[in-house]
């Protein structure tokens, strides 16, 4: 089970069982068939990009003509249908003349106005600055909660959870109360594994689409398998390592382990005799207990550096502090070959050995998943830019948070993620002459997770050593964003439509809660062999026959309901509206036992908060704590630890998974905007109306620049 966000392991499986070995053959006699078509395909769309306009109209008109004549005989012996895209043809909104050739949306993830605001009154952020002047700024509400997938779905959908079906980081399954991951939905089937949208509606990509509007799409959240565009896409927050999790990292070591070390499960031991350590990395899963391996050989090179050779391939070298290149793995998974990318993090040789290799991504150009589409386009990018990080989230907190290495490693590897950002946007913007672009950034996201006790001395893991190393780290981080805004403004015109948001903002995470004793101590929940011990995560140690109630994911309360639950025993006619009134009276008065101050802004009821087809799977109660406070990583994952809130001293400093009227996004345009309190829902709608699109019943949110 992938856990994304919280703890970036896995046990769900790439490849698995018979499924693997029906997969292999089929893909190596696929793969024979169809890979002078592929190669063909792929040089044909890189010469076109390369030619004259005059050339490319040619070539066009010659190749349609072609395709219709061939067509047209192949349909004459085949009746088939469609390719699966986009919406089905009875939802597909009315389509005119749009008011404008070009829209770009620019995501920026986390951005907090607090932030933008003080800086732009310092003349520090000339572009938002300037764009504020001539179009529009407004804070942005965010979503409820206010949680990464939630908000980027709403703004994909133009719809509330209740329809989008995303209400947490985790939600869980009530056949047997396991956390699951919301980014991503995996299948188990004869041929293995397999992912299908998250999602239950689709983005606004999907009806610019159907209207033949050339769309493009970089590394949008929620978004993975890649999803049919008539242009590009690449998924972004979600797609998983090649292992099927969220980014497990291996830390090779010769140095003892602590007995209280934070991850041991990442931890690799190897014995080290200053010159040479012999061991294995870890692939994916060929069976149910099984895992391909390959050999690796790690060599001393210099005092500050080692030589690490993997398979027998040509070695690369890490240096001391410095991210190494990218090494590309194969894996033998039966008879076919399972591809994927991995780098080195080298902080010691002397005494011990301690290197970090990130999770092992998937490769670009032999994809064992679909994150872009055409797959094709991940083999552009790689020749253009060279290998990439494909992982959702591969700026890694948890290793930094671990202490496997430090800040200046973290920030290198952020560095290197947002140059690869910028290198696809431009690539985009030189080719960008008409439809739509779509393109988030979302490393910003992650520096203030984990700097942002830089800037609080309140902060329990403040350090004024670190504070003033690292005090423009942030600040930084925006100006970064205002250049790259810059860029962007540099390209559009009068025909132009530009907005650029984030889904949420930011605050401290100084004391972490868990809910689910806040649940024990009110009788809500009960565990075994008696409350007064730690109760472990996935719910081990819980009573069910005796448990009113329990919190899953950053913001989620369950009630334990007869007939919807495996052993549920609250009336859902009777007791559910009572008791859920009653939790929140109760939860709402709940103050920190250190400093008596107030934990919880307010308590929301799911039937109250969501409605749609979704709205029956959301959580019953959504809790919205203070600034200052969020739910703890064991709650997140059902665990029930003694103490109800502790000081957060991790190095993830930074969040944002508290009251939404905190935590408050912003929105910039060159287009004036009407309302006063734009909110999430409202920009799908937004982007359909400036190309004279319908939007689909569903969306709830209403066009911002609509007269």
């Amino acid at each position: 089970m992938p856990i994304a966000y919280i703890d970036p392991e896995t046990v769900q499986h790439v490849f698995g069982g018979f499924g693997a070995w029906i997969w292999a053959v089929l893909a190596m006699i696929l793969g024979f068939i169809a890979w002078p078509v592929r190669f063909m395909y792929y040089r044909l769309r890189l010469w076109h990009q390369r030619q004259s306009r005059p050339v490319k109209t040619l070539a066009i008109v010659l190749g349609a003509l072609l395709f219709l004549g061939t067509g047209s005989l192949g349909a004459l012996a085949f009746k088939g249908g469609g390719n699966g895209m986009v919406a089905k043809q009875q939802d597909l909104p009315k389509a005119g003349r749009g008011t404008f050739s070009r829209v770009i949306l620019i995501g920026m993830d986390g951005l907090d106005p607090n932030i933008v605001e003080e800086m732009m009154s310092k003349g520090e952020l000339k572009n938002f600055s300037s764009l504020a002047a001539s179009g529009s700024y407004h804070r942005f509400q965010t979503s409820n909660p206010p949680e990464s997938p939630v908000a980027w779905s709403s703004i994909a959908t133009g719809c509330d959870p209740g329809e989008h079906g995303i209400f947490d980081f985790l939600h869980r399954d009530p056949k047997n109360y396991m956390p699951f991951l919301s980014l991503r939905k995996p299948t188990q089937g004869m041929m293995g594994t397999k992912y299908e949208k998250a999602r239950k509606r689709d983005g606004f990509w999907a009806y610019t689409s159907a209207a033949k509007i050339p769309t493009t799409v970089i590394r949008w959240p929620v978004a993975f398998p890649a999803e049919p565009v008539t242009g590009r896409f690449l998924s972004g927050f979600g797609v998983p390592d090649l292992l099927g999790g969220e980014g497990r990292y291996s830390y090779f070591t010769s140095a003892p382990i602590p007995a209280d070390d934070p991850s041991p499960r990442n931890i690799v031991q190897v014995k080290w005799d200053g010159k040479l350590a012999t061991t294995t990395i870890q692939g994916p899963a060929k069976g149910k207990d099984s895992y391909a391996i390959l050999d690796m050989e790690i060599k001393r090179a210099t005092a500050d550096s080692v030589s690490i050779e993997i398979d027998g391939e040509k070695p690369i070298i890490a240096k001391c502090g410095e991210w190494s290149s990218w090494v590309k793995l194969s894996f033998k998974i039966g008879f076919s070959e399972v591809s994927g990318i991995v780098k080195f993090m080298l902080s010691e040789t002397d005494p011990n050995l301690r290197l970090t290799s990130s999770p092992i991504q998937m490769d670009p150009e032999k994809q064992a998943f679909a994150f872009t589409c055409p797959v094709c386009f991940g083999q552009e990018l790689q020749e253009q830019i060279g290998p990439f990080h494909t992982l959702g989230m591969p700026e890694q907190v948890h290793p930094l948070s671990h202490q496997r290495y430090d800040y200046d490693a973290f920030l290198g590897e952020c560095r290197a993620v947002s140059s690869e950002r910028r290198k696809m946007l431009q690539i985009e913007l030189d080719r960008f002459t008409s439809g739509l672009l779509a393109f988030v950034f979302d490393t910003s996201d992650r520096i203030q997770h984990a700097f942002w006790s830089m800037r609080d001395h309140k902060h329990p893991a403040y350090d004024s050593k670190l504070a003033e190393k690292y005090a423009n780290v942030i600040p930084d981080m925006y100006r970064e964003m205002d250049e790259i805004l810059g860029e962007v403004v540099a390209k559009t015109d009068s025909q132009t439509a530009l907005f650029v948001l984030s889904d949420h903002g930011f605050n401290s995470f100084r004391r972490a809660v868990h809910m689910n004793r806040w649940l024990i101590d009110n009788g809500y929940m009960v565990l075994k062999d008696g409350n007064e011990k730690d109760g472990k995560e996935l719910f081990r140690d819980v009573d069910w026959s005796r448990t009113k109630a329990y919190a899953v994911g950053f913001a989620s309360i369950y009630l334990n309901v007869a007939g919807r639950e495996r052993e549920g025993i609250v009336d859902k006619n009777a007791d559910c509206r009572t008791l859920c009134n009653e939790i929140v009276g109760k939860l709402r008065e709940l103050k920190d036992p250190a400093n008596g101050e107030n934990v919880v802004k307010d308590v929301y009821v799911g039937a109250d908060l969501y409605v749609g087809p979704a709205s029956p799977e959301s959580p019953d109660l959504v809790y919205g704590l203070m600034p200052g406070y969020r739910a703890s990583w064991q709650t997140a994952l059902g665990g029930a630890p003694k103490q109800l809130i502790d000081d957060n001293k991790k190095r993830w400093s930074g969040d944002h998974l508290i009251d939404p009227s905190f935590v408050p996004g912003i929105l910039f345009s060159n287009q004036k905007i009407l309302s006063s309190n734009p909110k999430v829902s409202d920009i799908a709608p937004t982007i359909l109306h400036c190309f004279a699109i319908d939007p689909p019943a569903h969306m709830s949110g209403k066009s911002l620049i609509e007269k």
